[in-house]
């Protein structure tokens, strides 16, 4: 098992790795990870849960887990870097609850405190009763007093874990607690909740943008048609398929199961609800699929309210092409947010170089320093007005 696990890891990781590296530190992240999961469960039926690897860093600690039957974590809360216990920072990843996604943001964190990560709950239910955001948080408010029984808290979350730290702050603003920092990283609100103007809008462009998508492939195989077989094979980026090569295999993708367009109308307590969804995709193993059935149902549910605290929200200048602009659909309901915008799209403002970008202005919010104006996270070394959203 241990030659195995360590031959996937450099395979899926392109790197040389040896049993007892520390995979998170060889630069293991989400996608690489969720990768790994899949071949390991294809493999030998085995799943390990998206977040082992903060508690078993390294092959030959897997391995051990495995036989020990521990794969798939307890704990609500993981450590996700050290620091100080006393004040730390708690974080909810974007996704099913993948926290590798935000690793790059949380390194380059020079925040002094611990950073706890909480994690979803499975709580199994049938697809005609899934749970809802209060559920969750309900959770995570017990969990969170574990670790620290005391407030102020500092709360952040990225993507739909926005909501839910957003939720977490509620619930603990309704038990007296103080919330010294809330953060909220470009989350998005369901199809269900958009205005009908936005949503009409992005629809619009939506199907524009495919139909463009859909006329150019036309062109193009037109065009191809027009040219006799051994020049059509020469164009750039057509090869002539091998011998014996199933070329229709390896190009199929997922069929789709609908048009955004009628999401918005789907009802979330349907067993099938996920699968209409923008955001999935399909082939996932057997917890993992559970997880985001059950996360999709849950988005599905929520429905905004005022929250009338302060708090930070970052969002992203490129957006999401499935989603509403953060900043127009969220603005009625967070009457005294400060708005900061963060370089990058959706995806792409944790990572990397826009990733030290946000956590530099995200440490100024931690350490409570005064700032006279909007930061973008785009431009930390000037402070400047934040784009119109």
């Amino acid at each position: 098992m241990l030659a195995t696990l360590t031959g996937l890891c450099q395979q899926t990781m392109r790197t040389a790795i040896a049993a007892d590296d520390d995979l998170v530190a060889k630069g293991l992240n989400a996608n690489k990870a969720l990768a790994l999961i899949k071949q390991l469960w294809m493999q030998t039926g085995i799943e390990l849960d998206v977040n082992v690897f903060y508690l078993h860093r390294t092959p030959r600690a897997i391995v051990e887990a495995i036989g020990q039957g521990c794969v798939q974590p307890t704990d609500k809360i993981l450590l996700l870097r050290e620091g100080d216990r006393t004040r730390p920072l708690f974080l909810f990843a974007g996704g099913v609850n993948c926290f590798l996604e935000t690793q790059d943001l949380v390194d380059a964190l020079t925040f002094e405190g611990a950073i706890y990560g909480i994690t979803l709950t499975d709580f199994g239910r049938p697809a005609c009763s899934p749970p809802e955001v209060a559920d969750e948080v309900e959770c995570a408010y017990r969990a969170m007093k574990t670790i620290q029984p005391e407030g102020p808290y500092r709360l952040a979350g990225y993507s739909f874990g926005g909501v839910l730290a957003l939720e977490l702050a509620r619930r603990a603003r309704a038990d007296g607690d103080v919330i010294e920092a809330l953060m909220l990283l470009d989350p998005p609100q369901n199809d269900h909740s958009w205005p009908l103007l936005l949503w009409a809008g992005l629809m619009r462009r939506t199907i524009t943008r495919q139909v463009k998508s859909v006329l150019g492939k036309l062109a193009g195989r037109a065009l191809r048609r027009g040219k006799p077989s051994a020049e059509r094979q020469g164009d750039a980026g057509v090869e002539a398929p091998r011998p014996g090569l199933d070329v229709s295999a390896s190009h199929h993708s997922p069929p789709r199961r609908g048009h955004q367009l009628f999401f918005r109308f789907r009802n979330p307590r349907r067993s099938d609800y996920p699968l209409y969804a923008p955001q999935w995709a399909g082939g996932y193993t057997p917890a993992y699929d559970a997880c985001a059935r059950q996360l999709l149902q849950m988005k599905g549910l929520y429905r905004p309210s005022v929250y009338d605290g302060p708090l930070v929200f970052f969002a992203s200048t490129s957006g999401s092409p499935i989603d509403c602009n953060a900043r127009r659909i969220w603005k009625a309901y967070l009457p005294e947010a400060r708005w900061v915008s963060a370089s990058g799209n959706h995806l792409s403002m944790i990572v990397a170089r826009k990733a030290r970008k946000l956590a530099a202005v995200m440490d100024m919010h931690l350490r409570l320093i005064p700032i006279s104006e909007p930061i973008s996270a785009s431009e930390t070394s000037a402070p400047a007005k934040s784009a119109a959203a």
